[in-house]
């Protein structure tokens, strides 16, 4: 709201920390300071006639027979027997095709050994089946890895073999 729209006497909502309050305007300073009151008797100064907003029976009313915009239908509670995210056992992990996951899992398996992400990544760049202009792209896919493995234990695409070292699990 502009400083120029609030009137005297007039009745508006004032946000005051989490609390919606209602205010009746007692003065204008020149410098721009409004004066109200709360319902309860409090005075108080408002410094920014933009805290203001135009109280429901002071806002303009549409014309008898105009359209006004339908309240969004409220959320419905999901029908029984329907699956709608309810925890579980974990999805199987999926690859994307173009992803640095699924291009480790290329390079894994033609190698047929354990492996560190940096000599992993190394193949997949050499190979050009992924591109990156991170700086450490060893660490990316060491992270992505450990991360598949706390999320979804055995069913996890990766095992760890010992420290720094990573396989397909079969």
């Amino acid at each position: 709201m502009r400083l120029e729209n609030v009137q005297v006497g007039e009745t508006y909502t004032l946000k005051v920390g989490k609390n919606v309050v209602q205010v009746t305007v007692k003065s204008v300073d020149e410098k721009g300071k409004i004066a109200v009151t709360t319902a309860g008797g409090k005075t108080l100064t408002v410094a920014d006639a933009g805290r203001l907003a135009v109280h429901h029976t002071n806002a303009p009313t549409a014309a008898k027979g105009a359209k006004t915009k339908a309240a969004a239908p409220k959320a419905t509670k999901a029908a029984r027997g329907r699956n709608v995210g309810q925890k579980g056992a974990p999805k199987p992990p999926t690859a994307k095709e173009g992803s640095l996951m699924a291009a480790a899992i290329k390079v894994m398996k033609a190698a047929d050994k354990p492996m560190r992400p940096a000599d992993v990544v190394e193949t997949v760049l050499a190979k050009k089946l992924w591109t990156s202009k991170g700086k450490t792209p060893g660490a990316t896919l060491a992270a992505a890895i450990m991360r598949e493995i706390a999320r979804k234990g055995s069913l996890s695409r990766f095992k760890k073999t010992g420290p720094g070292l990573y396989a397909l699990n079969a």
